[in-house]
């Protein structure tokens, strides 16, 4: 069975709940730039990041380590793998369209990946301790129903259209993630809904890495003759995202109070996740004021 994919597909592969990959991609394979893709979207897909940072192109590798990588991520082992292996190898292509600009290769595809929470159920739900405490036997019958599930193509497919960008290195294609560009987090302010405050943010934007963690001032000033109560919402966007986005410390989610003709300033700290999904480049956050009272 076959729905299409209403989500990028880096958003599939690292949100759903996956296993590690397959088997590792071999020189061949890397020198066609659609067989390197795949390899990668499998290893990716399969939580087996080890093998995905291998595949990643020299300029991106600079910017970030493959350890804080990997441990950014996160992997599953034991009998967890076993199953991911076979799992990750229904993941296929389709190259759409491919334009080169010289050691470059910019590749739209079909993809098919299997529905992981479509198959949890199957799976124990992707448990980590309750599959791997499976007798050798209970094991086997797993493995076996798996297969079986695939050779009858009965896995239910997410399918959709995705663009990635490769890097030839040594006459091998490597994807190009563009780390060096960080992730953007544009701030703004809605002062629709007050009168009377005067507000600053101590940054327009930040770009960061996954990992980082950043503060943020706002300077709020009373111009009026009465103190005022205001509430100060956040708005991630996009909403799909927003988890990725953590509030670490911040000294203006309770209501703050401003008294009359004068200025006070607040600090907020904040973490991007490490496994935020690749793809992702821009978040924004808008600070919402409402007036109490």
């Amino acid at each position: 069975m076959q729905r299409k994919g209403r989500c990028p597909l880096w958003l599939l592969l690292i949100v759903l709940l996956s296993p590690p990959a397959a088997i590792a991609a071999n020189a061949a394979e890397l020198q066609d730039p659609a067989k390197a893709l795949q390899a990668y979207l499998r290893a990716t897909y399969a939580r087996d990041f080890a093998e995905a940072y291998r595949l990643i192109s020299s300029a991106d590798k600079q910017v970030r380590d493959a350890n804080r990588y990997i441990q950014q991520r996160g992997a599953f082992s034991g009998f967890i793998l076993e199953l991911a292996k076979q799992l990750s190898e229904a993941v296929e292509i389709e190259p759409l369209q491919q334009r080169y600009e010289g050691d470059r290769v910019k590749i739209r595809v079909h993809y098919r990946v299997p529905d992981t929470r479509k198959i949890a159920p199957m799976l124990l739900n992707w448990d980590p301790y309750r599959l791997n405490s499976l007798s050798a036997a209970d094991r086997e019958l797993l493995l076996a129903a798996l297969t079986s599930k695939r050779r009858d193509r009965a896995l239910e497919l997410v399918e959709g259209e995705e663009s990635f960008e490769l890097v030839k290195e040594s006459n091998q294609w490597r994807v190009f993630l563009n780390w060096a560009s960080g992730i953007k987090i544009p701030l703004r302010l809605d002062l629709s809904k007050i009168a009377g405050l005067e507000v600053s943010l101590s940054s327009r934007e930040v770009i960061l890495q996954p990992g980082d963690i950043f503060e943020i001032r706002l300077k709020i000033r009373n111009n009026s003759s009465q103190a005022v109560t205001a509430r100060i919402g956040h708005l991630v966007e996009p909403t799909e995202n927003a988890d990725y986005l953590d509030f670490v410390q911040c000294g203006f989610l309770l209501p703050v109070t401003i008294p009359p003709d004068k200025e006070q300033e607040y600090s907020g700290t904040y973490l991007v996740r490490g496994s935020i999904p690749e793809g992702v480049r821009q978040l924004s956050l808008t600070y919402d004021f409402r007036i109490l009272k």
